[in-house]
This record gives structure tokens, C-alpha cells and sequence, in this order.
């Protein structure tokens, strides 16, 4: 409906704002980022967001493009078809029920839109990245915490109240580890890049190492390149415990492809297919027999691009 049109996309971080304006066909027009104060307010958000989007407006239109709407992807729970954001608050005083869509609409006299950042980037890999063509498709964003996404024939799945897909709080080990989010057991718990880092502090090796305690998941990725010994036997624990997650999915939806997106998917080949392994090993051979393990293509792009072309998508009337 809109070939020849632009939309912008917009990526609420802990760290800063991303912003693009992207074109129906995925293609990036322009794209900036702005840095966030470590403590932040409602109002504050807002406006950097409000600002970012007259920053970009004003870049494009030299350009002679106007953008049609605009999406967002924050993190948390959203009722996308009102716009709210609902919470949890992400550390941000007041950021819970919040009518983000209508404040973005009334300032900017565009339409906005926002949802979910992993359902956001689930759409970009469908649409755009490693799972064109499929119909049934897992996202999982393997950081900090872990998120995901469901596409199931070609539409994504939201569950009740839009809340499906948090795939990161299944539970793999009802015996031990309750989450910061209560939660006993969670793979979010076992397999995220905090438990990378917590279970190589733990480590025999590492507890008298003052430089362990400000170690990041990836400075420990990097030290079992090295050949570090708690570092090689922490990494390759994590590929085996993300794996049996993924085995859990593939039995449950028996997907087409499992898309790993988030920084920890970036590690070397040798990390993925030791997920793989162990995601294979774990499953029901009639629910993988057609399966593909693939790392995210879009990177950090990808909230961007999905959050834009499904705003354009709203606008048409399709809710993708």
C-alpha cells in the first residue's frame, strides 16, 4: 500500500535512544542515537524521544522524505492496540501505565504506535532477516535477561492481553534459583548473560580475582577464546543450558527456525553450534526434523526496522 513510503522506527534502550526513518523495503534512510542520564524520569524519556524524532524529521526532509507514523519498541509489557505502556517501571520513576502512543501522536501529529522490543524484532527477522520465507519461527534474545517472539503461520502470536512470548521464563529447574523477578527456576535465570557472569564469579578459580568482579559476559566470552579454563567451562555450561531451552520450544511448537538474536548470539560459530547440539540432542526428532538454529541477521537494527515497517503495517489496517 505504501511502496515508495518511509516510516520511523524507535528503540527505547537502558542506555540511549535509537532512531531511524526506513523505507516500506527495510531500507535505513538515516539513523542516529542518543544517550540517556543513568536516572531517568517519564517526562524525561519522552522528551528525548520527542527530540529525537524533530532531529530526524528535520534530516530527512532535505531529503524530501516525510515519514508517514511512527513505532517504538520498549521493553516491557505494552498494550499495543491503545499504546500503553504498561511496566514493569525498567528503573524509570513513573514509566508504568503510561499513554505513550497518544502523547507521540499529539506532539508530532503522526501516527505512533508502540510494542514490545522482542516481538518488534521478531517481525524485522521475519520480514527483512534470517527468517524470511518461514512460517513458524522462534525469536529468542539472549542478553541480560532472555526475550523472545512467536510467529506462528506467518502471524505473530500475542497471547492473552499481550503477553505472550516470554519465553525466558520457562522454568528448567524447579529445584533452584529464583529470578530478581521471583520466578523459581527460570531458563532466564540458568542460561542469560547475568548467569554467564554470576556462575563465572562462582567459580573456584575466580573468587579471589579482584578483576572477576566488574567482569563482563563478554570480556568472559573473550577469555574462552583464550583458553581459560572457567571461562571455556562457564561458556560452554550456558550453550548446553540455552540448547536444553530451546529443546523445550521445538517440542512445544516445532518450529521451522530458531532465530538467536542479542549480544550473546554474536559469539563465535563454535558457541552456536554447541547450542545447537545440545537443542538437538534434547528434542523430539518429529519436531526438529525440519528445523534451522540460525544467528539473528539484523543486529541491533533489527528493533528499528521492525518497529517502522509494523507501523506502517498499523497504519494500512493489518495488524501483523
Amino acid at each position: 500500500m505504501f511502496d515508495h513510503s518511509a516510516a520511523i522506527g524507535i528503540d527505547i534502550g537502558r542506555n540511549a535512544i535509537k532512531i531511524a526513518v526506513v523505507k516500506t523495503d527495510g531500507e535505513i534512510i538515516a539513523v542516529k542515537s542518543f544517550p540517556l542520564a543513568l536516572k531517568q524520569t517519564s517526562d524525561y524519556l519522552i522528551d528525548k524521544v520527542l527530540g529525537a524524532i524533530r532531529d530526524i524529521r528535520q534530516t530527512v526532509a532535505v531529503k524530501g522524505i516525510n515519514p508517514i507514523c511512527i513505532g517504538t519498541s520498549a521493553k516491557g509489557f505494552i498494550d499495543h492496540k491503545s499504546g500503553m505502556i504498561l511496566g514493569p517501571d525498567q528503573g524509570i520513576k513513573g514509566w508504568i501505565n503510561v499513554p505513550y502512543a497518544k502523547i507521540v501522536k499529539q506532539e508530532t501529529g503522526l501516527p505512533a504506535y508502540v510494542d514490545n522490543d522482542a516481538n518488534m524484532m521478531t517481525i524485522a527477522e521475519h520480514r527483512f532477516g534470517a527468517a524470511q520465507g518461514f512460517r513458524n519461527v522462534i525469536f529468542v534474545a539472549l542478553r541480560t535477561g532472555i526475550g523472545g517472539g512467536i510467529i506462528i503461520n506467518d502471524k505473530l502470536y500475542r497471547g492473552s492481553k499481550n503477553a505472550g512470548g516470554e519465553v525466558g521464563q520457562m522454568i528448567i529447574n524447579f529445584d533452584n534459583g529464583q529470578s530478581d523477578k521471583g520466578i523459581k527456576g527460570s531458563w532466564e535465570h540458568f542460561a542469560s548473560a547475568s548467569a554467564v557472569v554470576r556462575k563465572y564469579r562462582a567459580e573456584p578459580g575466580t573468587k579471589t580475582n579482584s578483576s572477576a568482579r566488574n567482569i563482563s559476559c563478554k570480556d568472559i566470552f573473550e577469555l574462552s577464546y583464550k583458553g581459560s579454563p572457567e571461562a571455556v567451562k562457564v561458556v560452554k555450561e550456558n550453550a548446553e543450558m540455552i540448547g536444553i531451552g530451546l529443546a523445550s520450544l521445538i517440542s512445544v511448537f516445532a518450529p521451522e527456525i530458531i532465530v538467536l538474536g542479542g549480544g550473546m548470539s554474536e559469539a563465535r560459530d563454535s558457541y552456536i553450534s554447541m547450542i545447537q547440539e545440545s537443542a538437538y540432542s534434547n528434542s523430539l526428532e518429529n519436531c526438529r526434523s525440519e528445523l534451522r538454529i540460525e544467528r539473528a541477521q539484523l543486529g541491533a537494527a533489527g528493533s528499528l526496522l521492525g518497529s517502522a515497517y509494523w507501523s506502517m503495517k498499523r497504519l494500512a489496517g493489518q495488524n501483523i
